[in-house]
């Protein structure tokens, strides 16, 4: 590496996601001088009352009235209320010879970044499947504003081969592809016996680690619980207490079924290391980071064949897939799974091999460099 670069980094909010993740493992292994741009407290605010009250309200609306993207959207205001944002868009980033944008492109466009150094990370691409029938707009807007990010943007970094290719077919955008990874370091120190105990968690079980969302389909996760009662499963993630599932499937949860609602960092990652099969039931997965965290612990995985998964799992030898939305599908993999899966080791060494974060993050350096 060359001279160390002033870079500023976000937004971020917390450990959750794969986006926070990607974000604080660039931090974490590149020698550049970072300032992260962090989600102004009355943004954290908002998406807490947003999804105590309001999200459960707008899942109660009829279809046939069409979800607007500025009816609950407080991201116009943002800048109103957030000095410190504010200062740091108009007076910093100028001074800076990166900045690095990820995610849906709220930043950029409320505080016009219009850096001409920015780097723009896409971490997923909108699909109407992957929200109420009565988003549609919404969803168009989303894309719009993230198309538009991408063409003011400098250099463009898509995580997955797919998404990539999307960008330039639907789009006309070219991209650099540069996948997540994963911290080898931190899972060689995670302790399965401390999750467990902190828990009562004794038997085996299957883990979901993600949120209560359409696009994580943690419904088929809840019905494989319902299908196998004799076994243990266990959600992790934001917005996954009983009460939060019971509202957003509409029924009771199974009593096999263990809700952790958002833990600690460190205990998401003893997870992976206590949990016997893991299970990525969404269908259109832009990349799937829990996934290589998952290999990165020996243990057998179980995604959706289509999108980002397909390109990490090697079905049969790496893990297994199953038919998106297919329940039927879903039970046979995770089965097998179960009795007689043996993918770990084969796991492991793909995610050493391929998605380490010492080897991705001198690929992310590289654009900084041609960029400055």
């Amino acid at each position: 590496m060359g001279i160390k670069m002033k870079v500023a980094i976000g937004p971020i909010e917390g450990h959750y996601g794969g986006a926070a993740q990607h974000i604080l493992n660039i931090i974490r292994y590149s020698d550049h001088n970072f300032e992260t741009i962090e989600v102004p407290n009355s943004l954290k605010t908002w998406g807490r009352f947003f999804r105590r009250y309001i999200l459960p309200f707008q899942r109660r609306l009829p279809h046939e009235i069409e979800h607007n993207a500025m009816r609950f959207d407080m991201y116009g205001l943002q800048k109103l209320l957030d000095a410190q944002g504010f200062y740091l868009s108009r007076f910093k980033l100028p001074g800076f010879d990166v900045v690095h944008l990820h995610g849906y492109p709220y930043w950029e466009t409320i505080y016009e970044t219009n850096s001409p150094n920015l780097i723009y990370t896409i971490h997923n691409l909108y699909n109407k499947g992957d929200f109420p029938s009565n988003w549609s707009r919404t969803v168009e807007s989303l894309t719009s504003k993230l198309v538009g990010t991408c063409r003011r943007a400098n250099t463009v970094i898509s995580v997955s081969k797919w998404l990539q290719k999307d960008l330039k077919l639907k789009h006309r955008i070219d991209s650099v592809y540069i996948p997540n990874g994963v911290s080898l370091e931190e899972f060689e120190e995670a302790n399965g016996e401390s999750f467990r105990k902190k828990y009562s968690i004794y038997e085996d079980f299957y883990l979901f680690v993600g949120r209560s969302t359409k696009y994580k389909r943690p419904e088929l996760f809840i019905s494989i619980a319902e299908r196998m009662p004799k076994r243990k499963f266990v959600m992790v993630g934001r917005g996954l207490s009983k009460e939060a599932l019971r509202k957003y499937i509409k029924k009771e949860i199974p009593s096999n079924l263990v809700c952790i609602e958002e833990p600690l960092r460190e205990d998401v990652v003893n997870a992976f290391n206590a949990c016997r099969v893991f299970i990525l039931s969404s269908s259109n997965e832009t990349f799937g980071i829990v996934l290589l965290e998952a290999m990165a612990q020996g243990k057998s995985v179980v995604a959706a064949n289509n999108l980002g998964p397909s390109e990490i799992i090697d079905h049969g030898t790496t893990g297994l897939l199953f038919e998106p939305d297919n329940l039927e599908s879903l039970v046979e993999a995770a089965d097998l799974a179960w009795n007689e899966g043996d993918f770990g080791q084969a796991a492991k060494e793909k995610v050493v091999a391929k998605y380490d974060w010492r080897k991705i993050v001198p690929q992310i350096e590289e654009v900084y460099e041609r960029v400055k």
